[in-house]
C-alpha cells in the first residue's frame, strides 16, 4: 500500500489534478468572499465574477438540463423588467438595475452549475459566505457604534449597511448564514456550539442594526422554523 501511495504522490497527472483543485477552491472561495463588500459600482465582486464565469466556461463548465430552467426563469423575469422600462419617461438608474439583476442571475446559475458538477464545492461556498457575512456584519456594527474613525462609511441614515450600498440589502444578506449557524448550533457538535452562537449573535445584531423590516421578519422566521429541521 505504501508503494502505491508513493507512486500516486509522484504521479504528475495526480499532482496536476491536486493543483487544479486547489486553484479552483481558492478562486471560488475568493469570489464568494467578495460578495460581502459591494459599496461601489462596479464592485470588486462583479468584476471578479465576470472574469471567473468566462474562464470556467472556457474550461468546460456547461449548463445541464437541470440548470437550464433556472436560467430561463431569470431571463424571463429580466425581460419583463426591460419591457417595463419602455413605459418610463426617464430611465434614470433603471438600465443599471437591469444590468445588475442579469449579472446576479448569471452568477446564481453559475453557482448551481458548479455545485451540480462537483458537490464537494458546496462547503467551500457556504464557509466563504459565512466569513463574508461575519466580516460585513462586524463592519456594520462598528459603523453604527462609531468604533473607529471613518467607521460611519458603513452606515446610511444612521442604519448599519456594512459593506453594502443599502441597509435593506445588507440585512437580508445575513439571513442564510444566520439560519446555517443556528442549525449548526442545534444539530452540530457541542464543542462548536459556543462559536456558532457567537457567530449567530454577530449576524443577528448586524441585521437588527440595519433596521430593515424585511431582515427583521426573516430573522424571526429563521428563529422559529430552523429548530424544526
Amino acid at each position: 500500500m505504501s508503494a502505491i501511495a508513493a507512486s500516486q504522490a509522484l504521479d504528475p497527472a495526480a499532482q496536476a489534478r491536486a493543483v487544479n483543485r486547489l486553484v479552483m477552491v481558492f478562486a471560488l472561495g475568493l469570489g464568494v468572499l467578495l460578495s460581502g463588500y459591494v459599496i461601489n459600482e462596479p464592485a470588486p465582486y462583479e468584476l471578479y465574477m465576470t472574469g471567473m464565469i468566462a474562464i470556467w466556461a472556457l474550461f468546460g463548465l456547461r449548463l445541464s438540463r437541470t440548470n437550464a430552467p433556472l436560467l430561463m426563469i431569470f431571463v424571463l423575469f429580466n425581460t419583463g423588467g426591460m419591457i417595463a422600462m419602455t413605459q418610463m419617461a426617464v430611465l434614470g438608474d433603471a438600465v443599471l438595475y437591469i444590468a445588475v439583476s442579469l449579472f446576479l442571475a448569471f452568477t446564481a446559475v453559475f453557482y448551481a452549475a458548479v455545485v451540480e458538477r462537483d458537490k464537494t464545492l458546496l462547503p467551500v461556498i457556504f464557509n466563504a459566505y459565512l466569513i463574508a457575512a461575519l466580516f460585513t456584519a462586524i463592519l456594520g456594527i462598528a459603523g453604527y457604534f462609531k468604533l473607529f474613525p471613518g467607521a460611519t462609511i458603513f452606515t446610511l441614515y444612521d442604519r448599519a449597511r456594512g459593506g453594502f450600498q443599502d441597509p435593506n440589502v445588507f440585512g437580508p444578506f445575513l439571513m442564510l448564514p444566520a439560519a446555517w449557524l443556528l442549525f449548526g448550533a442545534l444539530r452540530g457538535s457541542i464543542a462548536m456550539m459556543p462559536l456558532r452562537f457567537l457567530g449567530l449573535l454577530i449576524v443577528s445584531v448586524g441585521a437588527f442594526l440595519s433596521f430593515s423590516r424585511a431582515a427583521w421578519g426573516m430573522l424571526v422566521l429563521v428563529m422559529m422554523l430552523v429548530p424544526f429541521f
